[in-house]
C-alpha cells in the first residue's frame, strides 16, 4: 500500500511540473514561421528579379554588338550585299543575306521599292548594266525590314559596239479600211513617264498623278496610241517621314490612258520609299537620346521623268492613231 501511494505522488508530481499548452503562445509560433517563410520568398523573388534583369542587359548588348534594331522596333534585319555598290568593268555577282531567322528577302532591279509581290531572291543576282538594286527582309513575327538600296555601274568598256541591224522592212505603212479596228490583247505594255513630281510629304491618298506615254503602242505595224497621250494614276498610300529615322512612303496604281475621251483602263502599281535613318544600336543601348528619338528618314520622292510600265486591263479593239 505505501508503494502505491509513493508512485501515484511521483505521478502527481510529474504533471503539474510540465508547463500546460497556451494558445496564444502557439499562435505567436506560427505567425513567426509565415514571417520567415515570407521574408525567404522575398529574398528569392529579388534573386530571380536580377537575375532576369542581367539577363535582359545581356541580351541588349547582344543586339548593339550585332547592330540589331529589332528590340525597339520589332523589325526584320536589313538585308546585307557581297559586293559593295559602286563601278564595275564587268558583270558582277550580287548575293543577299539577312540576319533575322527566317527572313525571306525580296528584291528589285526597276528602281522601285520591293514588295511581298517581288521578285524572292533564290540566288546570286547577275549585274550586267546600270543597275539600282533594293531589297527587303519579312520574317515571322517581325516588321518589313528597312530598304538596303544600292547602285552598281558597269562599263563594258571592253566589248565593242554592234552594228544596229539593216531594216529589211519597206517603208510603206500599213493600210486599214476605215472603221476597222484592230486587237490590243490584255497585257499589252504601255510606257509612262510622270508628268510631275509627287512627294510623301504633301500627297494624299487619292491625289491623282499625270503620265504620259512614252512610245508609240502598235499593233501589226499600226499605231493605236501615240506617244505623248495622256494617263492617269492615283496616289493609294502615304506614310510620312517621322521619329527614329522612318522614311516616307509612298505607294500609287495606274488607273486609266484618255485616248480622245475614251478611257482605256490600265493596271500596275508600285511604291517609292525614302532613306531610312535609324539611330545605330550603341545610341539605343541603354537610352534613346531625344536628338536620336527626333532624327526623321527622308522623304519619299518620284522625279518627273520617271518611267514606269503599266499594262492593258483587258483585250481593247481601238482604231489607227490619227
Amino acid at each position: 500500500m505505501g508503494n502505491l501511494l509513493t508512485v501515484f505522488s511521483f505521478l502527481l508530481l510529474t504533471s503539474s511540473s510540465s508547463p500546460a499548452q497556451d494558445p496564444g503562445a502557439q499562435a505567436a509560433q506560427q505567425a513567426m514561421q509565415q514571417a520567415q517563410q515570407a521574408q525567404q520568398f522575398a529574398i528569392e523573388a529579388t534573386q530571380q528579379a536580377q537575375q532576369d534583369a542581367q539577363r535582359a542587359m545581356q541580351n541588349a548588348t547582344h543586339a548593339a554588338n550585332a547592330q540589331s534594331y529589332q528590340p525597339y522596333f520589332g523589325l526584320t534585319s536589313t538585308p546585307k550585299f557581297s559586293v559593295k555598290p559602286g563601278a564595275y568593268s564587268a558583270s558582277t555577282k550580287v548575293k543577299l543575306t539577312d540576319a533575322t531567322r527566317g527572313a525571306i528577302i525580296y528584291y528589285t532591279t526597276d528602281g522601285w521599292t520591293p514588295t511581298a509581290a517581288s521578285q524572292r531572291y533564290m540566288g546570286p543576282i547577275t549585274i550586267s548594266s546600270t543597275t539600282t538594286l533594293q531589297a527587303i527582309a519579312i520574317a515571322p513575327n517581325f516588321q518589313r525590314s528597312f530598304v538596303a538600296s544600292g547602285k552598281y555601274t558597269v562599263n563594258n568598256s571592253n566589248s565593242a559596239p554592234q552594228a544596229p541591224a539593216e531594216s529589211q522592212a519597206i517603208d510603206v505603212t500599213p493600210q486599214v479600211p476605215p472603221g476597222e479596228r484592230l486587237l490590243l490583247p490584255q497585257g499589252t505594255p504601255v510606257l509612262l513617264a510622270f508628268a510631275a513630281d509627287v512627294n510623301s510629304h504633301g500627297a494624299s491618298v487619292g491625289d491623282q498623278i499625270p503620265t504620259t506615254v512614252t512610245r508609240d503602242v502598235q499593233q501589226d505595224g499600226v499605231i493605236l496610241i501615240k506617244t505623248g497621250t495622256a494617263a492617269v494614276g492615283t496616289v493609294i498610300q502615304v506614310d510620312k517621314n517621322t521619329a527614329f529615322g522612318l522614311p516616307g512612303v509612298l505607294s500609287f496604281k495606274v488607273d486609266y490612258l484618255d485616248l480622245n475621251g475614251t478611257l482605256i483602263r490600265l493596271r500596275g502599281e508600285a511604291a517609292r520609299e525614302g532613306e531610312a535613318k535609324p539611330p545605330n544600336a550603341g545610341i539605343l543601348i541603354p537610352v534613346v537620346g531625344p536628338l536620336t528619338a527626333l532624327r526623321r528618314g527622308t522623304d519619299a520622292v518620284i522625279k518627273q521623268g520617271t518611267p514606269f510600265t503599266a499594262f492593258l486591263c483587258a483585250d481593247t479593239f481601238l482604231a489607227p492613231a490619227q
